[in-house]
């Protein structure tokens, strides 16, 4: 079973047949600078699709969106040749920040839902009983919808910037 996708995590391989100096110009005709605060009322102005940087080797990148996604990714690339094509390994995340806060909410409320489950499976006789309250399914559906909240939030990003980078590139994905 591939877990790897149930993570807000994307790593693969872009390889295309163009030059590297090619690679760099159409990255460069669609990266614009990174702003220090980028307003959504301001980005109508804005006629490139990312924000970030580009060096001789690589780039950091995120895509300019007018709408608020705290799990937009940040992409990081190396650019190589190899055997006559250039390769991009390209590396998505979400910030930093985001992810320590996740790993965190979820931690707290994953440790109530095990907390709640030892209780339940000690006192089954007293609950069987008593009667099951369902208020406290409460945390067990908050730990579904964090989890569903950044799988889904972070992919659908990155699907995004997976289909323009290979568009851009004409490049395949190397499996």
């Amino acid at each position: 079973m591939n877990l790897k996708k149930y993570f807000p995590f994307e790593n693969y391989i872009l390889t295309t047949k163009l030059p590297t100096d090619e690679v760099y110009k159409r990255l460069s005709d669609n990266i614009e600078p990174k702003k220090t605060i980028r307003l959504s009322i301001l980005n109508r102005n804005s006629t490139k699709l990312y924000e970030g940087e580009i060096t001789k080797e690589s780039f950091r990148i995120s895509r300019i969106i007018s709408y608020q996604n705290s799990f937009l990714p940040t992409i990081h690339g190396n650019i190589s040749t190899y055997f006559g094509q250039t390769q991009i390994q390209i590396k998505m995340r979400p910030v930093t920040f985001v992810l320590i806060f996740i790993s965190f909410w979820l931690s707290i409320v994953g440790l109530v839902c095990l907390g709640t489950l030892l209780i339940g499976i000690f006192k089954i006789n007293q609950i069987l009983r008593t009667g099951f309250s369902p208020i406290l399914l409460i945390f067990f559906g908050m730990f579904i919808f964090g989890c569903l909240l950044t799988n889904l939030a972070f992919k659908a990003e990155s699907k995004k910037s997976k289909e323009f980078l290979a568009t851009l590139l004409s490049g395949q994905e190397n499996i």
